[in-house]
């Protein structure tokens, strides 16, 4: 199936014919795409074309907001409330968004690379003694199957804002195969979540940029992270799409707000979009993919 839809995809749009001749990707990841596709089509019932239009669909938007962006230099929409019903509460709309950005995981290089990180770092968790995960904005689950199947936590708990984004991701994990009874997905928005548990690993992947208050999310979650933990946060700088709100325009800024939130940076790693060198990303202002892995700082 996987094959299939790169045939088609590449037949319907000369760019992405450019970019998937040089698409690379593991066997494994090649077994989650497939299993993906599998699920929208033999369990969802979307005919592949949808699947295909779909992706087509989160291009075509990137690329309109990339345009709006050179013109004005700043995102389209500033406020959550201004993307909220348009996008999240919006389950046509919502639904093929979704789907459109759960395939590109697998064929942006950004995305991929990224992806790779999490789970190598995940993987690492599991030789040591940890208890509780949360995750941030889920999606369809692809971070958070990896901690399933790698972290070896005791409770898994997982915050989304969308409910059709919690309803797919429950459906994908069940098809999947992984027993409910085995992690939570609450329906939630995180500013008004409240807990009174601390957490030895956070995960938040490209949640940031989606909000009016990137500083009062890092700080409440570093103030739900335990003081030996670790948190994974992804974020996007100058990459406009309809649901951004928040600008980063440097890698710099996204490291001292991470570090003003009480955080110590251990590592980061930056991807351009589309493989572009990182200098002349900065030079024009591309696109960049920046994920980073945090503790908390003492002091």
């Amino acid at each position: 199936m996987v094959d299939e839809f790169i045939k088609m995809v590449s037949e319907r749009n000369h760019f992405q014919n450019k970019l998937l001749k040089e698409w690379n990707i593991n066997e494994n990841e090649y077994l989650e795409f497939e299993n993906i596709l599998k699920f929208y089509v033999a369990e969802q019932g979307y005919p592949l074309e949808f699947l295909a239009d779909s992706y087509s669909f989160i291009n075509t938007m990137v690329m309109e907001e990339t345009y709006f962006f050179e013109r004005n230099k700043k995102y389209r929409f500033s406020s959550f409330e201004e993307v909220n019903q348009r996008v999240y509460q919006n389950d046509t709309y919502m639904k093929k968004y979704m789907l459109g950005l759960c395939i590109s995981d697998y064929i942006w290089i950004q995305h991929l690379e990224i992806l790779r990180w999490f789970e190598q770092d995940i993987k690492n968790q599991s030789e040591l003694k940890r208890n509780s995960y949360l995750e941030i904005g889920p999606g369809l689950g692809q971070y958070l199957i990896k901690a399933l199947r790698y972290g070896r936590f005791k409770d898994y708990l997982a915050v989304d804002l969308s409910p059709t984004s919690v309803d797919q991701c429950k459906k994908y994990l069940a098809y999947c195969g992984i027993d409910d009874a085995g992690y939570h997905i609450l329906q939630k928005d995180f500013f008004e979540f409240t807990t009174e548990t601390k957490f030895d690993y956070i995960v938040m992947g490209e949640v940031l940029e989606h909000v009016e208050r990137p500083l009062q999310m890092l700080k409440k979650i570093r103030s739900l992270l335990n003081d030996d933990g670790r948190a994974f946060i992804a974020t996007v700088i100058n990459a406009p799409a309809i649901d951004h709100i928040y600008l980063f325009r440097s890698k710099e800024e996204v490291l001292s707000m991470a570090q003003e939130a009480g955080f110590l940076v251990e590592d980061y790693i930056c991807i351009t979009a589309g493989g572009v060198s990182m200098d002349k990303a900065v030079k024009y202002k591309h696109a960049v993919n920046i994920a980073m892995i945090l503790k908390g700082n003492r002091e």
